[in-house]
C-alpha cells in the first residue's frame, strides 16, 4: 500500500523552539577586510578622548619687548650727519615737556631716569659715565640725606622773623654732549646728574636760547635719541674717529623740514 506524500508539513506550535541548524563557514580574507573597513568608517565620527601635545606658544602679553618692531627714528638724522649705515641711532625715551624745562630760572632739560639707565648708559664708556655722574651698571645708589640750609641768627627789628641764608648750589660739571633739534640746529651742552634727586639733566651756557628755538611748548611729547661714533683703528689707520655723544630732541609726529635749522618756529 502506497503512502501518499504530504504536500506540506503540519505547522508547529508557537511554543516550540526550532533547533539551530549547523552550517560550515569558509573564512574569506577579502570579506573580513571589507567588514573591518566598514566598522572603522562607522566609528570615524565618534567622540574619542584625546590629549593634545603641549604647544610651544605664549600669551600675547608675554612677548618680550625686543620682539616688538623698533620705533622709527627721525628721517633727517642719518642724512644730515652723514652717519654710516651700521651706526645705530638709539631710542632713549620720550617725555612730556614740563614748565620747568622751559623756565629761565631752572635753565635745564630733565631726562627720564629709566631711559638714561637702560638705554643711554650702554652707549657711554666708564670714564664718560663718571664725567656725567651716572652710576655704572651694577653700582649701588646711596641715597643722600637732605640737610637744611644754615640759618642766619640775625633777627629783623620789626619782628622775630629769622632770615635764611640762601644755600649756594654745588657747581656740577658734566659730560660734553651735542644736543640737536630740527629747528634749533646743534648746541654743545653738558649732561650731568643731580646728587640730591638723582635726576639726569642737560644744561649749560646757551641752553635757554637753544630750547626756545626748538619751539617746544608745555605738554609736548618729545622723543630722545642718541648716537656716538667710536674710534676704530685698523692696521695702524684710524678708520673712524671718536665723536662726542649726540642727543637728539625731536617733537613726536613733527613734520620735518628739508634742512635742519632751517625750519620756522610756529610759536
Amino acid at each position: 500500500m502506497a503512502i501518499p506524500a504530504m504536500a506540506r508539513a503540519a505547522p508547529r506550535s508557537a511554543g516550540c523552539k526550532r533547533p539551530h541548524a549547523l552550517t560550515l563557514a569558509v573564512y574569506d580574507p577579502a570579506a573580513a577586510e571589507q567588514r573591518a573597513s566598514a566598522a572603522s568608517l562607522s566609528l570615524s565620527g565618534a567622540f574619542v578622548p584625546f590629549l593634545a601635545p603641549p604647544v610651544d606658544a605664549a600669551p600675547i602679553n608675554a612677548v618680550p619687548l625686543s620682539a616688538v618692531a623698533p620705533r622709527a627714528k627721525p628721517a633727517w638724522i642719518r642724512s644730515h650727519f652723514g652717519l654710516r649705515l651700521d651706526l645705530t641711532v638709539t631710542f632713549i625715551d620720550e617725555k612730556v615737556v614740563t614748565a620747568t624745562d622751559l623756565d629761565s630760572q631752572k635753565n635745564r632739560f630733565r631726562l627720564p631716569t629709566a631711559g638714561v639707565l637702560y638705554s643711554l648708559r650702554p652707549l657711554l664708556s666708564p670714564e664718560e659715565l663718571d664725567a656725567a655722574s651716572i652710576p655704572r651698571d651694577g653700582a649701588k645708589v646711596v641715597p643722600r640725606l637732605s640737610r637744611s640750609p644754615p640759618i642766619e641768627e640775625e633777627e629783623v627789628q620789626q619782628g622775630s622773623i629769622k632770615k635764611r641764608k640762601k644755600k649756594q648750589g654745588k657747581k656740577h660739571g658734566g659730560l660734553p654732549v651735542v644736543v640737536c633739534n630740527v629747528l634749533a640746529g646743534t648746541k654743545q651742552l653738558q649732561l650731568t646728574r643731580w646728587e640730591s634727586s638723582h635726576g639726569n639733566i642737560i644744561k649749560g651756557g646757551g641752553y635757554l636760547d637753544f630750547i626756545t628755538r626748538c619751539c617746544f611748548k608745555e605738554k609736548d611729547i618729545v622723543e630722545i635719541w642718541a648716537f656716538k661714533e667710536r674710534r676704530f683703528h685698523l692696521f695702524g689707520v684710524d678708520m673712524c674717529h671718536a665723536s662726542p655723544l649726540y642727543v637728539v630732541l625731536a617733537k613726536k609726529e613733527q613734520p620735518q623740514p628739508a634742512s635742519i635749522g632751517m625750519g620756522k618756529c610756529t610759536m
